[in-house]
């Protein structure tokens, strides 16, 4: 059973006759004892108060930390998923951009097949032309040739 300070302020003593307590100083003691008792008590209860604030303030930190652990894990995963991402792009960036470089290098090429067999076409042509200039240049001079030795020059004036 647990005594409140009323139980001590009510506490009564039986009296011996001769070698007994001073009754004031005893109930002043015991008011006294009341009044402190009461003190710890009040502290105690305060205490408890606090204490469960205390845990009550823990649980709730503890709470904190594990979702900021969560939030931690779940960030480093997604920074994670991100690079993995990122090396995909980069990696398909690449392939892209060599296959692009593939077939931009086929297309010069062709291109530059295409631009010789032009070349060898004009050539080819040029050839041609100078041998037919050639041909009626020659046909020419024979004409004025055959013209110039047949004729007398007095009837060339005459013409």
């Amino acid at each position: 059973m647990r005594i409140t300070p009323h139980d001590i302020r009510q506490q009564q003593f039986s009296s011996k006759m001769f070698k007994g307590y001073d009754p004031q100083e005893v109930d002043a003691f015991l008011d006294d004892v009341a009044d402190d008792y009461e003190g710890v008590l009040r502290e105690n209860a305060s205490l408890r108060e606090q204490v469960g604030s205390y845990e009550e303030r823990a649980r709730g930190l503890g709470e904190t930390e594990r979702t900021l652990k969560d939030t931690l894990v779940t960030t480093q995963r997604v920074a994670e998923e991100m690079k993995e991402g990122a090396k995909r792009d980069a990696q398909l960036l690449l392939r892209e951009t060599a296959l692009n470089a593939d077939k931009l290098m086929e297309e010069a090429r062709a291109e530059e097949a295409k631009l010789r067999v032009e070349i060898q076409t004009l050539k080819r042509l040029r050839r041609q032309l100078i041998e037919e200039l050639r041909a009626t240049v020659e046909r020419y001079d024979r004409t004025l040739s055959a013209d110039l030795g047949g004729t007398a020059p007095d009837a060339e004036t005459s013409h």
